[in-house]
């Protein structure tokens, strides 16, 4: 699963696979042939690699959407934030069917905190319907260790930005684009179930978890710029879609004042 989409599972999907999402796009226009050869694959390892390095240690701004329908139930979810190594902010909101919800997530140092409405804290927070009522509107906040929340607070931090840029199988070079004015690179894997949450792979590229692109920055540090779900022909198939832009940039949330604590709360 994708950006915070993990916070779906169970409440909203029945454990269904989710992903950030978005429909379907044109593809980017192509700048050249990829590269072929035996060294491709290592190649593209090795572009892969730098990316995560990169994305662990630098703030960075995203955006997702998804759009899946499960059971013939439609369910809409929608992602953006700002993510730092130690702290980051995060507004989830979601639609399935007639219901919809939203919460805002600020997760500094050892602190986190969340305020939605009752829907979005019962969907997407994980608290009891009674609970929801009573918290609605208001600052919440709980360790960042607290287990019981670690679906809330996982996909807010460059780390965790990092861990859902998963791929797995055999990755290789796809061919280089331009995105929005920069020239990327494609690296063609598929997802893995860390970023995908269910499933089970092979090895190969060729089990249960969709198909996926990677597009990094082809000049200077290699940043990822933008990643996609793709169909067999390698086309963006809606399934996942994710921007990522304003790398470096600062990011330190001001803490709000909680109104309602849950468990030990410490700033140490």
């Amino acid at each position: 699963m994708k950006v915070a989409s993990r916070l779906l599972t169970g409440a909203l999907l029945a454990g269904a696979v989710t992903v950030a999402a978005a429909p379907a796009m044109p593809a980017p226009s192509s700048a050249a042939a990829a590269p072929t050869g035996p060294g491709t694959a290592a190649a593209a390892g090795n572009l892969y690699r730098q990316a995560l390095t990169t994305t662990r240690s630098w703030s960075v701004h995203y955006v997702s959407s998804s759009t899946q329908t499960t059971s013939g139930v439609k369910v809409t979810l929608l992602v953006s934030g700002d993510a730092g190594p130690a702290s980051g902010t995060q507004s989830v909101s979601f639609t399935r069917g007639s219901a919809s919800g939203a919460i805002t997530i600020d997760v500094i140092g050892g602190i986190t905190y969340v305020k939605g409405d009752v829907s979005g804290l019962e969907n997407l927070a994980g608290l009891s319907a009674p609970q929801a009522v009573a918290s609605a509107g208001k600052w919440i906040d709980f360790a960042t260790t607290n287990a019981a929340f670690a679906p809330v607070v996982a996909g807010v931090r460059s780390h965790d930005i990092a861990q859902e840029l998963a791929l797995q199988g055999l990755l290789t070079l796809g061919r280089p684009r331009t995105i929005d004015g920069i020239a990327v690179l494609a690296i063609e894997g598929t997802e893995s179930s860390t970023a995908s949450g269910s499933g089970s792979g092979n090895g190969t590229g060729r089990g249960t978890h969709p198909r996926a692109v990677l597009y990094v920055r082809a000049h200077g540090r290699h940043l990822p710029v933008e990643e996609d779900s793709v169909s067999a022909k390698g086309q963006p198939n809606g399934a996942l879609h994710v921007t990522y832009s304003s790398w470096g940039e600062r990011v330190r949330p001001q803490a709000p004042l909680a109104a309602i604590s849950i468990g030990p709360v410490t700033t140490t």
